[in-house]
């Protein structure tokens, strides 16, 4: 007995699926990270989302611009993970990355012609570096007392005054306060957009968000002293199951602190030029 068409159709569907499957597998190229040094990948569009299989790669968009991501290793001999970045062009890019001591390569370029500009970056921005100082001090100069948010520990205080907006440019006022005696030396202070809820046996969805400005210095809050900040970065949104975490680390200490900002408090944003 023939098998019907009512069998051969769904069978049909389902080899052309698996094919598809397979081919994808097959065409994921592989990226080489190291741990001192930074490889980039640079995409013909501009990057939307960004989901790493493991913790154990870092990832971050170049400061400036919008379609170069940059990697790095976050531990040493990590096992062999994958990595799925969408573009704003619609098109889906997913890679295995693996740990290298010596990368064959430091920059991929990715759907890009060999005859094209195989480096063409695309700007977020046309403000200059003159343009973004101006801005930033004129939040510094102003006095106003309102708070978006706070952390306090350690008789350590991080706080959010304000989020501002220019052009393609947010301008994240921040303030750090030493209450104590011993004098705090920042480590890294960093903004990445991360999932609310993060389970074990899911793909970390975590990207940094490089700062193309920054106006003060926060390498070190004396005791008893506080330190204003204005960090510009190109302009973003989040979806209603992230947030953006903004975290503060102590070199050779453990006074850490982060401030968790939602989207709702993002899109409320005023102009610096009112």
């Amino acid at each position: 007995m023939k098998p019907s068409k009512y069998i051969l159709l769904p069978l049909m569907i389902l080899l052309v699926v698996v094919f598809r499957i397979s081919a994808q597998g097959i065409n994921s190229p592989t990226i080489e990270v190291t741990f001192n040094k930074t490889s980039s990948v640079v995409f013909p569009a501009a990057i939307t989302s960004v989901d790493r299989g493991s913790r154990d790669i870092l990832a971050q968009r170049a400061k400036g611009v919008n379609n170069i991501l940059q990697l790095k290793a976050g531990k040493l001999n990590f096992k062999e993970t994958n990595l799925t970045v969408i573009t704003a062009d619609g098109n889906l890019h997913h890679f295995f990355v693996k740990y290298s001591d010596r990368p064959s390569r430091y920059t991929v370029n990715i759907g890009v012609s060999p005859l094209a500009d195989s480096n063409q970056l695309l700007f977020q921005s046309e403000m200059t570096e003159a343009d973004l100082k101006q801005l930033s001090e004129e939040i510094l100069s102003r006095e106003d007392d309102r708070k978006i948010k706070s952390y306090t520990k350690y008789d350590m205080k991080l706080l959010l005054r304000g989020i501002y907006i220019e052009d393609n440019v947010m301008f994240f006022h921040l303030s750090i306060e030493n209450k104590s005696n011993i004098p705090y030396h920042n480590e890294v202070l960093r903004f990445s957009i991360r999932d609310k809820r993060q389970s074990k046996r899911t793909a970390s969805q975590e990207v940094s968000e490089a700062a193309i400005h920054q106006t003060g210095d926060a390498s070190m809050i004396d005791g008893n002293s506080s330190n204003e900040l204005v960090y510009a970065i190109p302009k973003f949104t989040i979806p209603d199951a992230k947030l953006l975490r903004i975290e503060l680390k102590e070199k050779r200490g453990g006074r850490h602190l982060f401030i968790d900002v939602k989207n709702k408090s993002i899109i409320k944003a005023r102009r610096v030029k009112s």
